[in-house]
């Protein structure tokens, strides 16, 4: 899989340069259950068609460009993780959309001829919560007539456990309360994230919840279950000593044991 980083000044360079292909298009930070589904739809039409593959995210999450301040947003996944996920998914292309506010100020039409029409998408699948464009005005209503005759829509239906929708925010909302089972259930997996043993949390992962947690810990072959504190956003304890191995430690979040 190759990964494509576009901005708002190089874009047109990459214009011309792909055959079709079939784009699905959103932040996807942390994969769910619910990015699952529009990715593998994406996947699902390239392979009917005999077309190449694609995923379009940005970078850095738009809040933290558009709020103020939010210098410690609460990522659920670093960029390499992601390339990784969507490599196995058989992914051809990852285009990462650098975000700035120049970004952000493009009109919904311009954003479509720039970043998908220049790009040679002939069919883009989103979520139905899609927004994009200055001020967040483009739908998936508006992006179906933008694209008429260069690429169809595949809006595909919001994943909803609880009666509620699955969502990147819903997941940091329940890491924000320890809900680690809720967490699980909304990814399809257990939450995890990689900690250095000399330097702790890695950058743009998140800790659930200060409390106690019971966590599994992967090292190259190995795997300990043992017991965490987490302290802080950034802090943690673990009942088992892991500072003789040499490598980044893989944390498993399997459930929470109180004190919250």
């Amino acid at each position: 899989m190759q990964t494509i980083h576009l901005t708002s000044q190089n874009t047109a360079q990459w214009h011309k340069g792909f055959p079709e292909q079939a784009v699905a298009i959103g932040f996807f930070d942390g994969l769910h259950k619910g990015h699952l589904s529009v990715i593998q739809e994406a996947k699902r039409l390239a392979d009917k068609a005999g077309i190449a593959s694609a995923v379009m995210s940005f970078f850095p999450h738009p809040k933290t460009v558009l709020g103020k301040g939010a210098e410690s947003f609460p990522y659920l996944m670093p960029l390499e993780e992601k390339q990784a996920a969507l490599e196995a998914l058989g992914i051809d292309t990852l285009f990462l959309v650098h975000f700035d506010r120049d970004i952000a100020g493009i009109p919904p039409a311009g954003f479509v001829e720039q970043f998908l029409i220049g790009l040679n998408a002939v069919q883009v699948v989103c979520g139905s919560d899609f927004h994009y464009g200055a001020r967040g005005s483009g739908n998936t209503e508006t992006l179906a007539a933008q694209g008429a005759g260069h690429f169809g829509v595949s809006v595909v239906e919001l994943m909803e456990f609880g009666g509620e929708k699955i969502s990147s925010t819903r997941i940091r909302q329940a890491l924000a309360q320890g809900n680690i089972s809720i967490v699980r259930k909304l990814l399809g997996k257990f939450y995890s994230v990689n900690w250095c043993p000399k330097n702790g949390l890695l950058p743009f992962y998140s800790l659930p919840a200060p409390g106690k947690y019971e966590v599994k810990l992967h090292h190259a072959d190995e795997t300990v279950s043992c017991k965490a504190q987490v302290l802080n956003d950034k802090e943690a304890k673990f009942t088992h000593d892991f500072k003789q191995w040499s490598q980044a430690v893989r944390i498993e979040w399997i459930r929470s044991i109180g004190n919250h």
